[in-house]
C-alpha cells in the first residue's frame, strides 16, 4: 500500500502509532498525553493557527432550521484550538443524577458509571487552568461559604452549586508550542480529513485520507484511529466514509446521526429576593488560586428522582443590554462597545456578542448614550477596572453582573435537552469544496423539554416562598410558550454517536470505540448518551482524557511504537503538502 501511494507523486503517506483528526480541547489533549508515553501521533487539523474564512467555510451546513440551530460558523471553528477559540471558559461537569438509571427519561443509559469519568476531573480542570475539581461552594477551599441568597438552605434546590471558569484557555494559542516541540507529536495544519479508509475485510480501519484546500492528499497510515472534530463534524465524516459500509462507519444498527442534542437555556422568569440585596451573591467569587467561580441554583438528586424531573440550573444573570429601558450606564456601555463595529469582534465572539446585543435595527443608540451620560462616573470607573480585569491581567474575568438595588434578577436557566432519536443529522447531495456531503441538521424539541423549564421554576419558586426569601415573577403569561419560543441551540452539539453496550443501541462501545471495527474511536461530546445541565466543554477532555488512557494500554499490549528515526523521511508541515 505504501508502495503504490509513493508512486502517486501527488500523494505524501505517513505513518505513526495514533492518528487524531481535529486539534480542538480533545484531539490536543489526546495527542499531549499519548505523546507522553513515547507513543508516535499524528494530530490533524483542518484549519491553520488563524482563521480562514475559507476553510471554516466547510462546515456550512447544506439544510439547517436557523430558527432552532446556530449557523455553523458561530458555534464551529476550523481552526487550530477548535471551539475553544470562541469559547466563553465555563467549567462544569456532568452530575452523578445524569448517569443514573432514570425509566422516565428514554434513551438515557449510560454504559458507564459516572465514577468512571468523574476520577478525571483533576486532569482536567489542570488542563483549564481552572483550579481544583471542586464544584461546590462547601467543597471549594478560600471561597466564602454562603448561598446565593441569605439564609436559603440547601435541600431540594441547592444554592451553592459553582461553576468554574477557564482563563479563558484558548486552547491552540495554549498548547501550540507544546504541539510543534513534542519528539512525539506531527502537528498537521490545512488538512481536511476527507475519508477514514477501511481494510478489506471491513472490520478495521487502515488510515486517513486528507486534502489541503490548494494542494495534494495525504494518507496517514495508523494502528488506531481518533476522530475528535467536533460533535457534528465527526458524525458528517463516518457518514461520507462509506465506502466499504454503505451507509455510514458505525451506521450499523442505523443508528448514526440520531439522538442529536444541545441544551434547553433562555430567561422566562425574574427572581424577586427578599432578603439584603447586599448579601445576594450573584456575581463571581474567587477561590484561594484566584480561580473565577459563581454559584447557580442546581436540583438535588434525589429531588429529580422524586418528581421524574429532567436535570436543570438557574442563575441570576443581568438585564438585557440591548434594551435601554434598563437605565444602566454600565449596561448601556457594554452595548454600545459590543454594537461597535471597530471593537466588538476584539471583545467576543461572534455568538456571544450576538446573543447580548440583539437585532440591533430594533435598538435605538441615542438612548443607551442617555444611560451612559446620566450615569457617567460609574461606566468610566467600569470601562477602565473590567478592561484592566479582562485585558490586561492573566487570569481573565469571564465577565460581569450588576447589582441591583431592587434585589430582582433575570434568571437564566440551562435544562437538559432529551434524547431523542428523531433529533439528528445527515449527510445530503450538496457538497463543499472538498467534494464532501453537507449534513442536513433536524434538531428537534418536544413538548416534554418545555414542561421540564416550567416544573423546575414551579419548585424553584415554591422552595424560595416556603424558606421566606423570595418569589419568581414570569415575563409572559405564557411561560411553555415563552420556553418554546426560545428552544434554539447548536452550540452544544451532543448525542450524534452515541455511546452504548450493545451494538444495536448505539455507534461506539463504552471505550467510545466504534462498534464493528477494531481501531476507529471518537473523542467528542457526540458520544454522550444525555446531555446534562451542563456545556460538555469540560467533559469533552475528561472523556479524552480517559480514552488516553485506554489507547495507552492498547499501545503497550504488545503493538509496535513507531521511533522517530523510522519516520524522519515524512512531511512534517502543512507547508510541506499543499
Amino acid at each position: 500500500m505504501l508502495t503504490e501511494a509513493d508512486a502517486n507523486s501527488n500523494t505524501k503517506v505517513i505513518r505513526s502509532n495514533v492518528a487524531i483528526v481535529g486539534a480542538g480541547p480533545a484531539g490536543i489533549v489526546l495527542a499531549l498525553e499519548l505523546a507522553k508515553s513515547g507513543i508516535d501521533v499524528v494530530l490533524i487539523e483542518s484549519g491553520n493557527p488563524k482563521f480562514s474564512e475559507r476553510i471554516q467555510a466547510l462546515s456550512d451546513a447544506g439544510e439547517i432550521d436557523l430558527a432552532r440551530h446556530a449557523p455553523m460558523a458561530d458555534c464551529t471553528r476550523r481552526q487550530l484550538g477548535g471551539a475553544s477559540v470562541i469559547w466563553g471558559g465555563r467549567c462544569v461537569p456532568f452530575d452523578p443524577v445524569d448517569f443514573d438509571d432514570r425509566p422516565y427519561v428514554p434513551h438515557s443509559r449510560w454504559p458507564i458509571e459516572y465514577c468512571e469519568i468523574a476520577g478525571y476531573f483533576q486532569r482536567a480542570s489542570e488542563y483549564f487552568f481552572c483550579g481544583r475539581a471542586e464544584f461546590d461552594v462547601e467543597d471549594a477551599a478560600g471561597v466564602e461559604r454562603r448561598p446565593i441568597v441569605p439564609g436559603l438552605p440547601n435541600g431540594d434546590v441547592i444554592s451553592t452549586s459553582l461553576e468554574r471558569w477557564s482563563l479563558p484557555t484558548d486552547f491552540g494559542r495554549e498548547y501550540g508550542s507544546a504541539l510543534n516541540h513534542s519528539s512525539n507529536i506531527r502537528l498537521l495544519c490545512g488538512i481536511t480529513c476527507t475519508e477514514v479508509e477501511c481494510s478489506a475485510d471491513g472490520h478495521s480501519v487502515t488510515g486517513i485520507r486528507g486534502r489541503a484546500l490548494d494542494g495534494g492528499t495525504i494518507r496517514i497510515l495508523a494502528d488506531q484511529c481518533v476522530l475528535a472534530c467536533g460533535g457534528l463534524e465527526t458524525t458528517r465524516l463516518l457518514f461520507c466514509s462509506d465506502r466499504r459500509h454503505p451507509g455510514g462507519l458505525g451506521n450499523h444498527s442505523g443508528q448514526l446521526g440520531r439522538f442529536y442534542m444541545g441544551h434547553v437555556s433562555g430567561e422566562i422568569a425574574r427572581a424577586r429576593f427578599s432578603t439584603d440585596p447586599r448579601h445576594t451573591a450573584y456575581g463571581f467569587d474567587r477561590d484561594q488560586d484566584g480561580v473565577y467561580v459563581r454559584r447557580r441554583f442546581s436540583f438535588a438528586r434525589s429531588f429529580l428522582h422524586r418528581f421524574q424531573l429532567a436535570n436543570c440550573t438557574c442563575y441570576p444573570v443581568n438585564p438585557k443590554i440591548h434594551d435601554p429601558a434598563h437605565g444602566n450606564g454600565v449596561l448601556s456601555f457594554a452595548y454600545l462597545a459590543l454594537s461597535s463595529t471597530i471593537l466588538g469582534k476584539r471583545l467576543a465572539s461572534d455568538a456571544i456578542r450576538k446573543a447580548a446585543i440583539g437585532k440591533r435595527e430594533a435598538v435605538s443608540d441615542w438612548q443607551h448614550w442617555r444611560n451612559v451620560l446620566f450615569d457617567c462616573p460609574r461606566a468610566l470607573a467600569f470601562a477602565a477596572t473590567f478592561g484592566f480585569r479582562r485585558f490586561v491581567k492573566w487570569r481573565k474575568i469571564p465577565g460581569f453582573y450588576q447589582f441591583s438595588a431592587e434585589n430582582c434578577y433575570p434568571l437564566h436557566y440551562n435544562c437538559e435537552h432529551l434524547p431523542n432519536p428523531e433529533s439528528r443529522v445527515q449527510v445530503g447531495r450538496d457538497v463543499d469544496e472538498m467534494g464532501m456531503r453537507k449534513l442536513r441538521v433536524d434538531l428537534r424539541y418536544g413538548q416534554t423539554d418545555y414542561e421540564n423549564v416550567i416544573e423546575a421554576h414551579r419548585h424553584l419558586d415554591e422552595y424560595l416562598r416556603s424558606h421566606g426569601c423570595g418569589a419568581l415573577e414570569y415575563l409572559t403569561d405564557d411561560p411553555v410558550g415563552h420556553v418554546k419560543a426560545q428552544a434554539s441551540h447548536g452550540f452544544h452539539q451532543c448525542g450524534t454517536t452515541r455511546m452504548s453496550s450493545n451494538p444495536v443501541d448505539g455507534v461506539v462501545d463504552p471505550n467510545c470505540r466504534v462498534h464493528g471495527l477494531e481501531n476507529l474511536y471518537v473523542a467528542s461530546s457526540s458520544v454522550f448518551v444525555t446531555s446534562g445541565q451542563a456545556g460538555p466543554t469540560f467533559m469533552i477532555v475528561a472523556f479524552a482524557l480517559r480514552l488516553a488512557d485506554h489507547l495507552k494500554r492498547v499501545q503497550m499490549n504488545g503493538r509496535r511504537i513507531i521511533k522517530k528515526s523510522t519516520v524522519a523521511s515524512s512531511q512534517s508541515s502543512s507547508s510541506a503538502l499543499a
